[in-house]
């Protein structure tokens, strides 16, 4: 009997010495959150601990947890600790910390030297600098969780495309998931699309630097090139690749009810696609705003539809801090001159030249220069009170 009980003990001693953690959550940071129920499933501690730590909120919590089941069996989360002063060091906030962990929760559990670390330097040796690292990884979390391979093969082949490395750590910076593409399958055959399709060196450049996100295609759709061949503008031309790269990059329901409100606005079918062509910079405009700028020059200004047509420049001028406060000007120099209209010519040269060649060469040369330019600077007032009232109201 007294064997047995001694076998008894001994066995239960050994289970015990074998596993003294088995059930037990080593919180080093929790300590000071009181945590009371040290008996609670450890799913309810790690919630505890990330809406405590990092403030995110319990339903974000559980969502990681849903993500990622393991992240409640952790015994430990000093990785958690560790993963924070990493990118604290490397010039994250906190609150980008914090979006991080929320959007890759499962960064909470690898080795910061074998698998992050090394991917920060790739970063650091092509020559991003440490507050573009931290834009760089909350733009694009899932860096972090890419095959090093595949962001060192990306960014050997990108350097071949960008002709230096300022101009490649821009659109990396821009556009960090440019880095986590599949480089056979769709960076390298995107690349020779659009080099194919007219874009090369510097042109090229400018254009992967206005948005990198057309990395992501490697041919238009046939709406986009059906759009193409609407505005009907020659490859030859320089606004060719303009226009591209505009109808690339944008949706293509959102250009046609763009090109449906230059209709609306008086222009039929073939004077909208004349504007586009003259000025493809109308298609970057929204709707509210070409809208707005037709609106004053039809029937404030008195200009025909044919005439802004054909001096498609003025849609690009800002109607509040040029278009106006400068109409108002020569209103009231018609009046104090006694003329009953001014040419439209005349006027669209007023409209368009520098703020300081407008001051220099129509203000101050009137007789009435103090008058007009009380005008003139009471218009742009008027305008800037009005924008700190809307920001205001939206605050």
């Amino acid at each position: 009997m007294t064997t047995k009980l001694f076998c008894f003990i001994s066995v239960r001693r050994n289970l015990f010495l074998k596993t003294p953690s088995h059930f037990r959550f080593n919180f080093s940071n929790l300590a000071e959150n009181d945590v009371s129920n040290s008996n609670a499933p450890s799913e309810n501690l790690f919630a505890h601990f990330v809406t405590t730590r990092f403030n995110i909120s319990s339903a974000d919590a559980t969502k990681m947890l849903k993500k990622k089941p393991s992240l409640g069996r952790l015994k430990t989360l000093d990785k958690v600790e560790q993963l924070a002063d990493m990118l604290n060091r490397h010039g994250c906030t906190q609150d980008q910390i914090t979006n991080i962990i929320r959007l890759q929760p499962s960064l909470m559990m690898v080795s910061l030297v074998r698998l992050l670390e090394p991917k920060i330097q790739v970063l650091i040796d092509v020559g991003v600098e440490r507050e573009n690292i931290s834009k760089i990884v909350t733009k694009c979390p899932s860096i972090l969780t890419a095959k090093l391979e595949t962001l060192r093969s990306n960014l050997e082949f990108l350097k071949t495309v960008f002709p230096t490395n300022d101009f490649l750590v821009r659109a990396i910076t821009r556009s960090p998931f440019i880095i986590r593409l599949n480089l056979q399958n769709v960076l390298k055959p995107s690349v020779a699309y659009w080099e194919g399709f007219g874009f090369q060196g510097i042109e090229f450049i400018k254009f992967l630097l206005i948005d990198p996100w057309v990395l992501m295609r490697s041919s238009l759709t046939p709406e986009q090139l059906d759009l193409n061949r609407k505005i009907d503008i020659q490859k030859e031309s320089k606004m060719y690749k303009y226009v591209v790269s505009i109808v690339a990059r944008s949706r293509i329901e959102v250009l046609e009810a763009k090109i449906v409100n230059l209709q609306l606005c008086g222009l039929s079918p073939e004077e909208a696609c004349e504007l586009i062509r003259v000025n493809p910079s109308v298609l970057n405009k929204s709707e509210e705003t070409i809208k707005k700028k037709m609106d004053f020059m039809l029937n404030n200004m008195g200009l025909s539809v044919d005439f802004v047509t054909n001096h498609p420049r003025m849609l690009t001028m800002s109607l509040d801090k040029v278009m106006r406060p400068r109409f108002l000007v020569l209103q009231n120099m018609k009046a104090m001159n006694g003329v009953e209209e001014v040419n439209p010519t005349r006027l669209c040269t007023m409209l368009t030249v520098t703020e300081a060649k407008f001051v220099a060469q129509i203000i101050e040369r009137h007789p009435q220069s103090t008058a007009l330019w009380t005008v003139h600077k009471n218009a742009i007032a008027d305008v800037s009170k009005s924008s700190k009232i809307k920001r205001i109201s939206v605050s």
